[in-house]
């Protein structure tokens, strides 16, 4: 170290980046995937469309670029009753404000597939190779039924209101949700490069990610130290790179560190502070010389 230029600043030991790349890559990427994914589902444009013409039965919902769709010929529709639908529970679906959609069950209905507003009056299609029947809630149920018997058409789409409270909040939740995961490469590959300790008269600086931490170490102890045991109990613990409160052999400790092995414990009433600077020695020479405290 060049105490000229770079004054009682210390990295902690490189760790082995292997096993940090690829576990970075494969949580990065199916962390945005999935946050991108749920964001899609929020954002992107989705409607229902019932139809009834040239004697079939058409009925879409999902989203717009890829919606799913159901078409049977009228003969092939067994029965067609008006019900109102009892409290259920989503099996397998989407389950979204003014938007339902998949495989639930009711108790007055059974496991059925759904294709509705959520609202609860709804009407039942039985079809004949359908294991399940088709749930759905068209705004004029008497039209719809009796467009079924053969006697005039029927056609409806429904657009869900995007511009409601409710859904601008779900958009914000999950706009939120992406950028928050895009946090997750930053703490893989740029956190470990971004620790640093500084020693000052009286204090140790810690150079995180975001933040520098600062912490008073006069009557303190300071001593070599090989941790038994260790777990996290809040913060971060990635190969090669821990920030946070550990338990270190049962106590509670703030740990920075590229590993949890062959450190500097800092220890006061009120402080318990493990770092692994890549010279300790050389740490515990600048605490001696910058700071009062006791050297072990």
């Amino acid at each position: 170290m060049n105490l000229m230029t770079e004054p009682f600043t210390f990295r902690p030991p490189q760790h082995r980046k292997g096993l940090r790349l690829v576990l970075g890559i494969l949580l990065s990427v199916l962390a945005i995937g999935g946050a991108a994914f749920g964001a899609a589902v929020i954002w992107l444009p989705r409607s229902l469309n019932y139809e009834v013409a040239q004697d079939h039965v058409v009925i879409t919902s999902g989203l717009d670029i890829r919606p799913n769709r159901w078409e049977y010929p009228l003969e092939s529709i067994t029965s067609a009753t008006a019900v109102r639908l009892k409290p259920g529970k989503r099996v397998n679906g989407t389950s979204l404000p003014g938007y339902c959609s998949g495989h639930f069950r009711f108790p007055n209905v059974g496991d059925c597939t759904l294709a509705t507003t959520c609202s609860p009056d709804a009407v039942v299609l039985h079809v004949g190779e359908e294991v399940r029947p088709i749930v759905i809630t068209p705004s004029q149920q008497e039209a719809f039924l009796e467009a079924l018997t053969g006697n005039g058409q029927y056609s409806e789409t429904v657009l869900f209101d995007d511009d409601s409270g409710v859904w601008l909040g779900l958009k914000a939740m999950t706009a939120l949700g992406v950028a928050v995961t895009l946090f997750i490469p930053l703490i893989f590959f740029l956190s470990p490069s971004r620790l640093r300790y500084r020693v000052t008269p009286g204090h140790v600086e810690i150079d995180l990610t975001f933040s520098t931490k600062r912490f008073s170490v006069n009557n303190c102890i300071a001593r070599l130290h090989n941790p038994e045991t260790s777990s996290k109990v809040m913060g971060s613990s990635l190969p090669g790179y821990h920030s946070g409160r550990f338990s270190l052999d049962g106590m509670t400790t703030r740990v920075y560190a590229t590993r949890l092995t062959e450190g500097v414990l800092i220890e006061s009433p009120d402080l318990r502070l493990f770092l692994n600077p890549e010279d300790p020695h050389a740490f515990l020479e600048a605490l001696r010389a910058m700071g009062n405290l006791e050297i072990e």
